[in-house]
């Protein structure tokens, strides 16, 4: 007798990310080609099919890129099959997607079907992490619309209520495809905390708790999220936070981890400015700042 929001039908096609395919597959949202496989005989007729490079992705668990694995060859298959084939219910391939940028947007939907959207962002990934957000994307209006359009088709499909987070990728030739969704507020928008006129974490209470949706505008003509990434394995000893906040503008997150490991995210840094460029020269400095 008690609601659950997101529905538990919503996580569950989710948190599989295959079914998730299939379902925006069959609804005509624009995805890259992909299929399940059972062996590594699929994953070779995949190959034929898709040429390399293909990616080849664990259906449950997968994040910052620890479930994907891409294949350049077949000689890399053996490897790859060994490190993703055990995690149940198995494993997927995707073709790979030659983009030229990738987007996300935080989609907001309350209980009663209500949407609003945050600014189209740009993240930056190295080794499938996010290593910086740029809100809101440059790019052109048509595009940015027709990542909106997508990001929403999703959300709606699925039923979301909550905040989502959808990764997208741009392609060369102006289209936009959808990666996968999260069911959460997500990474790419933590820089609606200070940017925004309501946070990510704000409205994904309201919309859940059925009160009314917040504002989703930026305060300023733009904002950069840079992350803090782990540098070593071991316990947290943070340096350089007086130096980083001694620079005009800089918000400080620290997530409260007590261990760090390579390239796991410790926290972030948020600055609003009049451009992204300029935004983004005073996070990357003050980043620099600060050792995990």
């Amino acid at each position: 007798g008690i609601a659950i929001y997101p529905h538990a039908a919503t996580l569950a096609t989710i948190q599989d990310k295959l079914m998730q395919k299939q379902r925006f597959a069959a609804a005509d949202l624009a995805v890259p080609a992909f299929r399940g496989v059972n062996d590594p005989a699929d994953v070779i007729a995949a190959a034929q099919d898709f040429g390399y490079p293909l990616v080849l992705k664990a259906r449950y668990g997968g994040y910052d890129g620890y479930g994907n694995a891409t294949l350049h060859h077949a000689d890399d298959l053996p490897t790859a099959w060994a490190k993703l084939a055990d995690r149940p219910p198995g494993v997927m391939v995707e073709q790979f997607v030659p983009f030229i940028a990738e987007l996300a947007v935080i989609v907001l939907r309350s209980r009663d079907g209500e949407i609003r959207t945050y600014p189209v962002v740009e993240t930056v990934q190295q080794n499938h992490i996010c290593h910086v957000v740029r809100a809101p994307a440059t790019l052109s209006p048509e595009t940015l619309q027709s990542a909106l359009t997508l990001a929403r088709q999703a959300v709606e499909l699925l039923d979301g209520v909550g905040v989502f987070g959808v990764e997208l990728f741009l392609l060369a030739d102006g289209r936009v495809l959808l990666n996968e969704i999260a069911p959460r507020p997500h990474n790419s928008g933590h820089y609606t905390i200070e940017a925004c006129i309501t946070s990510q974490f704000e409205n994904h209470l309201r919309a859940v708790l059925g009160l009314p949706l917040g504002s989703t505008e930026l305060r300023a003509p733009a904002a950069v999220m840079v992350n803090l990434l782990g540098a070593r394995n071991g316990p947290i000893d943070p340096w350089g936070i007086r130096a980083a906040l001694a620079t005009p503008g800089v918000h400080l997150h620290l997530y409260g981890k007590r261990e760090v490991r390579v390239g796991r995210k410790m926290g972030h840094i948020t600055v609003l400015g009049e451009s992204v460029d300029a935004a983004e020269a005073i996070a990357r400095k003050a980043a620099t700042e600060i050792t995990l």
